[in-house]
Parts: C-alpha cells; sequence; structure tokens
C-alpha cells in the first residue's frame, strides 16, 4: 500500500495501474469520500479541487471525475463543470443508469410481465385489453410502451427492480441508505431490501438475530444467489477475513484510538482487565473493545483472523478445573452475582458455565 499527501490532512492510496489516488476514509455508499469538518460532512474530491481551484466551494460548480472513480481524490482527475456538463458526461460514458421511477408499472409489475406488454401490442393486442388484464390503467399501458427498458434490468422476488452487471451482481435500482443497501417502505416503516430477498430465497421469515450477507461484498447486490444468512459473529469475521472491515481501523478514518493506543489495549486484555474498564478508559464502547480483543477490527497486516472455539471465547478466561469447582459451588448454594464479581467477570459468563454453554469438556 502507497499513501500519498494531496493536500495537508487529506491522503490516499496510489493505484498506479490508473494513476487514481483513492480516499481510504469514511465513504458515502455511492463511493464518494467524506469527511467530518466543523459539524458538516464535506465531499473530500471537492475540498481537493478547492486546493486546485481557488474559490471552487462557493461557485456552485460540480467537482466532475475523469476516471469515472468516485473514490479517486487526484487533483489532476477532477475538474469544475455544471450539472448540465456533469450529467452530459455521465450519459456520454453510461454511466447513468435508469432509476426505478423510470420504469412505468414496476412496482405492481415484473420486468417480464411489461416485455410481455410490449410484444403483444406489437402483435396486434389493443390497449385497453392490455390495461385489463393487467390490471393498470390506461395511461400506465401508454407509458410502458413509451419505456424502453434495458436488456440487463430484471425483477428480482418479492418484487425488487435490479441491473445485472457483468459479475452476476444484481444492483437494486431503488432507494439505498448511507452504506448502500437497498430499502423500501412497508406499512409505513422502512425496512431491509436484501433480508427481504433472503426471507423469499430461504421461504421462511428471518430472525433479528441473523444478518443478510453477500458473497460478493457489495452491498447494492440483490441477488439471490450471493445472499446468504449468518449470525452477527460470522459476518464479522466474513469481513474481517476479506479486508472489509479496513475503513474502521485504518489511520486515514475518523476513528478515536491509532495503532498505539490498541496494542496498549491488547496488552491490557492479555493481563486480565476488563472490557469495561478500558473501555470507559479510552472512552469507546464496549464493543470497539471486544472488536478490537478478537481482531476483527485493527488486524495487523498478515494476521491471521482468529476463529472461536466451539461453545466458547477465543482465550478462555478459567481453566476447566476452575469451571468445575465453579459448578460445585453454584449446586452448593453460592450465588452467580457473588462468584462473577471474586472472578472479576460479567455474570453471564458464569451463567453460561453453569448451563454448560461453554467448558463442556476438552
Amino acid at each position: 500500500m502507497t499513501i500519498v499527501t494531496v493536500v495537508p490532512g487529506i491522503e490516499g492510496e496510489i493505484d498506479r495501474s490508473t494513476g487514481c489516488i483513492n480516499w481510504q476514509g469514511s465513504k458515502f455508499g455511492n463511493g464518494y469520500g467524506r469527511k467530518w469538518i466543523d459539524g458538516k460532512t464535506v465531499l473530500v474530491h471537492r475540498l481537493v479541487l478547492e486546493s486546485k481551484i481557488a474559490g471552487f466551494l462557493d461557485s456552485g460548480h460540480f467537482a466532475c471525475h475523469t476516471c469515472d472513480n468516485p473514490s479517486c481524490i487526484n487533483p489532476a482527475h477532477l475538474v469544475a463543470g455544471t450539472a448540465a456538463e456533469n450529467t452530459g458526461q455521465m450519459m456520454g460514458r453510461d454511466r447513468k443508469t435508469p432509476r426505478r421511477k423510470s420504469i412505468p408499472g414496476i412496482g405492481k409489475l415484473s420486468i417480464a410481465q411489461l416485455r410481455e406488454i410490449q410484444t403483444k401490442y406489437l402483435a396486434g393486442t389493443i390497449k385497453s385489453h392490455l390495461a385489463k388484464e393487467y390490471g393498470v390503467q390506461h395511461e400506465t399501458i401508454t407509458k410502458i410502451l413509451q419505456t424502453n427498458i434495458p436488456n440487463n434490468f430484471i425483477t428480482v422476488p418479492p418484487g425488487f427492480l435490479g441491473e445485472i452487471q457483468d459479475n452476476r451482481c444484481i444492483i437494486f435500482q431503488g432507494a439505498k441508505d448511507g452504506q448502500g443497501y437497498g430499502r423500501y417502505l412497508k406499512n409505513g416503516k422502512s425496512k431491509s431490501v436484501t433480508r427481504a430477498v433472503l426471507a423469499e430465497k430461504l421461504g421462511c421469515v428471518i430472525p433479528t438475530s441473523i444478518d443478510a450477507c453477500h458473497t460478493c461484498d457489495n452491498p447494492s447486490c440483490i441477488n439471490p444467489e450471493h445472499l446468504w444468512g449468518g449470525t452477527r459473529s460470522q459476518n464479522s469475521l466474513d469481513a474481517s477475513k476479506k479486508g472489509r472491515t479496513q475503513g474502521k481501523s485504518h489511520p486515514l478514518s475518523n476513528a478515536k484510538l491509532d495503532w498505539e493506543k490498541v496494542r496498549e489495549i491488547r496488552q491490557k486484555l492479555a493481563a486480565g482487565e476488563r472490557m469495561k474498564d478500558i473501555a470507559q478508559e479510552y472512552s469507546v464502547g464496549s464493543h470497539t473493545i471486544h472488536c478490537i480483543k478478537y481482531h476483527f477490527t485493527w488486524k495487523e497486516d498478515g494476521e491471521e483472523v482468529p476463529v472461536p472455539r466451539m461453545g466458547g471465547y477465543l482465550d478462555r478466561k478459567f481453566t476447566f478445573a476452575q469451571a468445575l469447582e465453579i459448578r460445585e459451588r453454584i449446586q452448593a448454594g453460592e450465588s452467580i452475582s457473588k462468584i462473577a464479581q471474586e472472578f472479576g467477570v460479567s455474570r453471564s459468563v458464569i451463567h453460561d458455565i453453569k448451563n454448560n454453554v461453554t467448558y463442556r469438556g476438552e
């Protein structure tokens, strides 16, 4: 990895094959880098262009990429342009994809049905008959007949519009959140598109304890073949193994911690200090310390991700002899709270030992 400074405070990794300098910090779902400045989120490539063209930020112009790479912050790849010029470039380079609202009738009909309507009309079926057959308005049929439906558009059950990519990802064409995951409204509430597609694939309701995970690592993909159900731990391990947690641990991100502090934290954990106490000391959440402890985040280069033992932890707090002693003490009437306090662990750890969830045998 070769990191270069573009302007003071803004750095990126250079891609020598393209000349792009890719921002390594926080990004929007569409790939554009963002930075938190004076209580506001600012696009990083606009800040870079301001250093190249004085007064650009106040000009009202767009910061356009000649490389078509949203994450690029190379000043040589950025030019100022009007909204019309930016749109013209997108259309000329086939970067503007028709959105859901540009496909009339898609909320009720599938892409296959829309193509059927166009075929039947060409074969001589009149509009009023088509409207009655498919249960839509006459005006909707007219709009469908005037629409050019891209060949790579498809409807994914239970009814989401997607665009097929060369890598077989199907990119959702509706609303997305900041990370790029598709969202839709149901009964007035925002729901996850990927969870709905996975539920359709599995034929059952997905419990909240299960995540909809991607084999392709593309949040916007809704291809059922690229989706699988996994626990939060399995999802985190999968992300760490593929290097997808780097944005949370990379020194160029807006993380509160750095490598020096992370190594200090791991030394304190190895010495037996409680995660809760360490989290308070470093002003972070307990989950952050948990992820550092188990190397879900802040993974050293070349480091293998440790896999939890069945029914236990990555590093056991007790020996099996101590666990057996704890069970005997509980059976003798001692309280879980007293034992937990004595050993400096949470009650849930002792509770799991009592119920044979952990320390079930060598």
